[in-house]
């Protein structure tokens, strides 16, 4: 879960039409009724350190606020396009795909769209998930959930080829070892530890690129399957968070 935020609370205001103290205003006339507070910030991706910035209240206290009235306090923060976990140096590893021939987006699109178990929901996988995302069709760091994409396009487009640009940047960061090494990771063990053997192998990339164009087409299919179709059967709104970088950092 993404704990960082990336503008503060006043400029994601802002780009609502609305100032804090009118925020403030709404969550002290609502605060008997914790649901309404809650959609209200899921509908408009304020999250909880913005509440927060906004109330004064510690984010501990609104986490057990909304815990309270059995409302999931970890939604209040997926909020992002991309993903919704701190990446730190990881961010590195968040491009747009600028590959031709069989990596290109074109390419991988046409065969990920015949492989996922809703081909017609392909599209969908890669749209804003809130009116206000498109205000000034722009994306900002804050609405991807990366610190160095600002002034991104607002287009399915851009988020494919992000999408694609950091699948493929991932399985350059790994050798066939640490491939193999995640891949047998038993999934019923310790998850920090799956988390840290992830952590660890994508912190460092080999020295010699080991993968072949057609092994790394294989490779980022069979990712961005696995992704798009959890992608469907969650509540989480990130087009990465299921994926190695994902669960490196979640």
């Amino acid at each position: 879960m993404s704990v960082e935020s990336f503008i503060s609370a006043e400029a994601h205001l802002a780009k609502l039409g609305y100032s804090v103290q009118q925020a403030n205003d709404f969550i002290n006339a609502n605060v008997g009724q914790a649901e309404i507070i809650f959609a209200a910030a899921r509908e408009s991706g304020v999250t909880t350190n913005m509440l927060n910035e906004i109330s004064g209240h510690s984010t501990t206290v609104i986490r057990e606020y909304f815990d309270a009235a059995g409302l999931n306090n970890k939604e209040v923060d997926y909020t992002s396009l991309l993903v919704n976990s701190d990446l730190g140096s990881l961010e590195r590893l968040i491009s747009f795909n600028e590959r031709d021939g069989i990596l290109s987006n074109s390419s991988l699109s046409d065969t990920v769209r015949s492989e996922i178990n809703m081909p017609l929901n392909y599209d969908f996988t890669f749209v804003e998930y809130a009116d206000f995302q498109l205000n000034d069709g722009k994306y900002d760091a804050e609405e991807l959930g990366v610190g160095h994409l600002v002034n991104v396009l607002a287009a399915n487009e851009s988020i494919e080829s992000l999408f694609y640009g950091s699948i493929i940047n991932s399985f350059l960061a790994l050798d066939e070892t640490e491939l193999d090494q995640i891949n047998t990771f038993p999934r019923s063990d310790d998850q920090e530890e799956f988390q840290l053997l992830i952590l660890d192998a994508l912190s460092e990339s080999p020295t010699l690129i080991t993968w072949s164009e057609e092994e790394l087409v294989d490779l980022v299919t069979s990712e961005a399957v696995n992704i798009i179709d959890k992608y469907w059967e969650s509540n989480l709104v990130g087009v990465l968070d299921h994926s190695i970088l994902g669960l490196a950092t979640a």
